[in-house]
């Protein structure tokens, strides 16, 4: 007995979904199989726990890239600002102790830097009582400190990532493990009655040597 298809996991959830209608559909078509519908009544709801999953995570990505690119902004703005007055108080001598004290490179160079190194070296900036870091504080510490969340928030996307893709599997293989179910139900149901030997598997859509799914009778509809 010839199983269907198996679903890979990177099937695409609308072409899950056609395989899912198009099943359905034959189901309540035939009346010799219209009473085996209730079989497949959860696979939709299947379909659309990950969907809703994947949907979560690239919001979630949205967000964590948003928050991180926002805070980056201006924090490199506040960083700015602060270089340009300390660089005029030191008599633009980047040799002098209170200059190194913050920055090692010119200010637009350490704005260049990777940010979660600028963000650890201007939150260490923070204990210092240096008069001009006291003026731009209040631009520098909520913005270290958001760019320091953003980045947090970044490294906990992979996982609702990885939850979602582990989701994809699982609903490969459940949705191929119930088809495979109802196939087994359509055979015996074809064993009792009498039915061709290939009846069970018309409620299943054929792929094709090219690996495109196509409706079964989509050649006896164009002939």
């Amino acid at each position: 007995m010839s199983h269907p298809r198996k679903i890979p996991p990177t099937l695409l959830l609308d072409e899950a979904e056609a395989e899912v209608f198009f099943t359905r559909s034959g189901l309540k078509a035939d009346p010799d199989a219209h009473d085996l519908l209730f079989l497949t009544d959860g696979w939709l709801a299947m379909i659309e726990v990950v969907r809703t999953k994947e949907r979560s995570a690239r919001e979630a990505q949205a967000d964590a890239d948003a928050a991180r690119t926002i805070a980056n902004t201006r924090l490199d703005r506040a960083c700015q600002r602060f270089g340009d007055e300390l660089f005029l108080a030191v008599g633009k001598e980047r040799g002098a102790a209170r200059w190194s004290q913050f920055f090692s490179v010119p200010v637009s160079k350490f704005i260049r830097q990777a940010l979660p190194k600028q963000v650890a070296r201007v939150i260490g900036w923070l204990d210092s009582k240096d008069p001009i870091l006291d003026k731009h504080r209040a631009g520098l510490e909520p913005w270290a400190k958001a760019a320091d969340a953003a980045l947090k928030r970044t490294t906990a996307v992979a996982t609702v990532r990885g939850e979602a893709r582990i989701g994809r599997e699982e609903l490969a293989e459940g949705l191929t493990r119930e088809r495979d179910g109802l196939h087994e139900a359509l055979s015996a149901r074809a064993r009792e009655r009498g039915l061709p030997r290939d009846w069970a598997g018309q409620f299943f859509r054929k792929v094709s040597r090219a690996g495109a799914a196509s409706e079964e009778g989509d050649e006896t509809a164009a002939g």
